[in-house]
């Protein structure tokens, strides 16, 4: 064969490879060019915001471009999941979701502007440490000693909540159902105002993160009585698990990475590997550690299960207990 022709045979196979899955695109491999854009569905200041801060510094230093985050507030995470969604797929918008986001509000909104499948996982990033937190002047130590000390003052107790559909309201709808208690329901607009409202003695009891509660149990102004997930919590010393005091049903909430549907595998490969590197900076850890958010990290198939799996337990629980909004 010819020099020009050999040329010619081997330039063609490498264009035709350019077509296969295994070599990202020209695009990919360049990825990123300019900023990219963290949709956080939340305000400032709250454990999502929190977590899209701490991995935009970490991203903006790896991958050479600004990271920035923009604040999308509303509807229980609706209209920035809803901006997500309608994002380009190109790797320049990433958004940082609670589970409440997507394995609950596609369960319980009759018309919601998304679902689940319309966001690529990039990867889990942390637990939020969470429990039961009543106000100290409640002579209660435990879940069962509050069930007992409610049908003692039978509908009196405000249980607060940030938001109707929310985990924390529908935590509240499973004690009710499980124990027969008829804890009144007080939705606020977000966690730091159901903080405000708890230790203020406008409500008893909320289920709460760590960072937001943390210096008022330290004051002894209130105090954790059941937490959160599988394990004891590093936050709340001592306090024993929700799940072990007669309410089976007690997962963590978390925080994730997705990106808009559609968005290259090389590159939500390539914000995961950036991803993981942050949650392994000590720095990082401490920062986040302290503010009982518990670093995760893992493989984007190991968020799509989470999401599959929660989705269908989180709809049976809002289907049981009767919560459907417009």
């Amino acid at each position: 064969m010819k020099t020009a022709d050999l040329r010619f045979a081997v330039a063609g196979l490498i264009a035709l490879c350019g077509f296969g899955a295994g070599i990202p695109s020209a695009g990919a491999a360049a990825y990123p060019e300019r900023p990219i854009k963290i949709i956080v569905p939340f305000t400032p200041g709250g454990p999502v915001d929190l977590v899209a801060r701490r991995m935009g510094d970490s991203l903006t230093k790896q991958l050479g471009q600004p990271a920035v985050v923009e604040n999308r507030p509303g509807a229980n995470g609706i209209v920035g999941a809803t901006a997500c969604k309608s994002a380009a797929p190109d790797g320049y918008t990433v958004c940082m979701f609670l589970s409440d986001t997507v394995v609950i509000n596609p369960s319980i909104y009759k018309t919601i502007s998304y679902t689940a499948k319309q966001f690529a996982p990039i990867s889990e990033i942390v637990k939020v440490d969470s429990a039961v937190v009543v106000s100290a002047l409640l002579p209660v130590n435990s879940l069962q000693d509050l069930v007992e000390y409610e049908k003692k003052h039978k509908g009196k107790l405000n249980w607060g909540h940030f938001g109707t559909g929310s985990s924390s309201h529908l935590y509240m709808t499973q004690v009710n159902k499980a124990t027969g208690t008829q804890f009144v329901d007080v939705p606020y607009q977000g966690g730091s105002p159901t903080v405000t409202a708890l230790v203020s003695g406008q409500i008893d009891v909320s289920l709460l993160s760590y960072g937001l509660v943390a210096q008022y149990i330290e004051t002894g102004k209130l105090k954790a009585i059941a937490v959160l997930g599988d394990k004891p919590s590093p936050n709340f010393k001592g306090v024993p698990l929700l799940k072990d005091q007669g309410l089976t049903f007690a997962r963590s909430a978390w925080v994730g990475a997705f990106a808009p549907a559609g968005t290259p595998e090389a590159i939500t490969r390539r914000l995961n590997t950036a991803i993981q590197t942050a949650l392994g900076d000590e720095a990082v850890r401490k920062t986040l550690l302290v503010q009982g958010l518990l670093p995760v990290g893992g493989s984007p198939e190991a968020l799509a299960n989470v999401v599959n799996a929660e989705s269908n337990d989180w709809a049976s629980i809002a289907q049981a207990a009767r919560v459907s909004l417009d």
